[in-house]
């Protein structure tokens, strides 16, 4: 299988994107993907309430609503493009167990792993960033907890690996042996991780940075591809400037999913003449 693939995208459901399910396939095809991935965020499922974070998450009662039309779009759609679904998952430490049931429904062809939030920060939001005092510990911090992740056995990607790049502090002290420390167990863990658009718009290099992609790939890490799309038109975004990265890194493949199991497709070659990304 060759073509183009995204794999992270988001829709109204989330409370901070546009569009339906529909919408985001619909786009896909007009821009000659192979394959979109649906993987809104994950409902708190470990939290007490129903629906605590309607701008941040859909709510548990609207997970079962949204594995069902992601299903019926894949096989409505199945002749015209490759649908799959997913969910984007926060890695919340000590809630495991329950992710882990709330993950095992059949319909899933994968999880991405994210973090966002730890000890009161959240990678994409100034608010919490005011307060620093320990540049150091909260980098040991973050990277522990994608380690965490990665070790946890919920997730078949992780997202926005270095998202922490956007907004968290100058330090003049080496950190590079923290998120080893992550890519090592990563590695272990034989998951892929995302290269991750959103971080061109964000702090004008994909989430990893190139540095680290070559670092990943060079301890036999897979990748894939997410444009992080939270609007239609953002679909496919980065994806030329994604390719170069991978040719200049010798990378013909990239990772896509089919009932939890990870599958390679052929990253085609060539400029992608509908590239929006930029």
């Amino acid at each position: 299988m060759c073509g183009i693939i995204d794999l992270h995208t988001h829709n109204a459901r989330c409370g901070h994107a546009e569009g339906t399910l529909r919408d985001y396939i619909e786009a896909a095809i007009g821009k000659g993907l192979s394959t979109i991935g649906l993987s809104d965020h994950a409902p708190l499922f470990a939290h007490e309430e129903d629906h605590p974070a309607p701008d941040i998450q859909m709510a548990k009662h609207e997970f079962e609503g949204y594995l069902s039309e992601a299903a019926q779009l894949k096989a409505v759609y199945s002749d015209r493009i490759q649908v799959l679904i997913g969910v984007e998952c926060d890695y919340l430490p000590g809630t495991e167990e329950v992710y882990r049931q709330a993950l095992a429904d059949e319909r899933l062809d994968y999880v991405l792993g994210s973090v966002h939030e730890f000890n009161g920060y959240h990678v994409f939001k100034p608010s919490t960033w005011r307060k620093v005092r320990d540049p150091v510990a909260v980098y040991y911090d973050y990277y522990s907890t994608v380690r965490r992740a990665a070790e946890s056995g919920l997730f078949d990607v992780i997202a926005h690996f270095d998202a922490i790049r956007a907004m968290g502090p100058d330090t003049d002290c080496d950190i590079l042996p923290y998120i080893e420390e992550a890519m090592d167990a990563v590695a272990r863990a034989d998951i892929a991780v995302e290269i991750n658009t959103s971080g061109i718009r964000k702090c004008g290099e994909a989430f990893p940075s190139a540095s680290l992609v070559n670092m990943l790939h060079s301890m036999g890490v897979s990748l894939t591809y997410g444009s992080d799309c939270h609007h239609l038109d953002e679909v496919a975004y980065g994806w030329e400037e994604v390719r170069r990265v991978l040719a200049e890194l010798g990378v013909e493949t990239l990772l896509t999913f089919d009932k939890r199991r990870p599958l390679p497709v052929q990253v085609p070659a060539g400029e992608y003449s509908r590239d929006r990304g930029r």
